[in-house]
């Protein structure tokens, strides 16, 4: 049966990101937000910022622990962004200034994963080819922040529909998250490739949703052990090889 679609993982696939949670950024982020409240005549209590990137750490580390996190459950962070501008007193403000001030703290978050040069010819040749492509990716930000950034680097036009892990509530490898994506697809499951860095969340997950899979190979991520382990149905190194993989599929 023939690829029909073909969904991407965002971070380490298309655009580098590994590092996450980025503390340097966060607090850069959090300072202009806070700096934007203020300027708004909102009171941003002291410590604010230094208990946001605490908090954010914290819930990271525990979202993406097998122990502490077994089922998969995605972050709420727009709740907690909600929370944190509570916090400011940012209620009290004009709802469009705050959101501007909000847009910008996300842009510089988000504009820390940095696109792949070959990410958006490689994108434009699979539309070309017929090819519906779908991102397919754990990321805790709000969703609008998500699909604005892919807006801002020229990809959204290449992109079909979004399965994003902070919309659906649950990360893969949970089933959820794959099901979100094939109710999009608009075809059978054998019928899409998934293309993914991730030995656990990617290939496994993807396999255990009937999804052929695509291994985007990183340096040093992730263990050789859990490479080897996840078998699946095509390795790449280079983005652009996913043209011949899924047409030889």
């Amino acid at each position: 049966m023939p690829i029909r679609t073909i969904t991407f993982d965002w971070g380490d696939t298309l655009a580098a990101n590994y590092g996450m949670p980025y503390l340097k950024t966060q607090k850069r982020a959090f300072a202009r937000l806070a700096s934007d409240l203020t300027g708004l005549g909102c009171t941003v209590p002291a410590g604010w910022i230094e208990g946001i990137n605490a908090e954010i750490e914290v819930e990271w580390a525990r979202s993406i622990s097998p122990i502490a996190n077994p089922q998969h459950e995605e972050i709420d962070m727009r709740a907690m962004f909600a929370r944190w501008l509570g916090q400011a007193g940012a209620i009290e403000a004009k709802p469009h200034a705050v959101q501007g001030a909000l847009d910008r703290c996300l842009t510089t978050l988000t504009d820390t994963v940095i696109p792949f040069s070959e990410s958006g010819p490689t994108l434009s040749l699979l539309r070309a080819r017929g090819y519906r492509i779908g991102i397919l990716s754990h990321t805790p930000w709000p969703g609008d922040a998500c699909r604005a950034w892919f807006e801002r680097h020229g990809l959204a036009g290449f992109i079909s529909f979004y399965s994003l892990s902070c919309d659906i509530g649950w990360i893969k490898p949970n089933p959820r998250h794959f099901q979100h994506a094939l109710d999009q697809a608009g075809c059978a499951a054998e019928e899409i490739l998934h293309v993914g860095d991730h030995p656990l969340r990617d290939i496994q997950g993807a396999k255990a949703a009937g999804f052929r899979t695509c291994l985007r190979h990183t340096e040093r991520i992730y263990p050789d052990e859990q490479i080897a382990a996840c078998q699946p149905d095509g390795e790449i190194i280079r983005l652009r090889e996913v043209l011949e993989l899924a047409q030889r599929l």
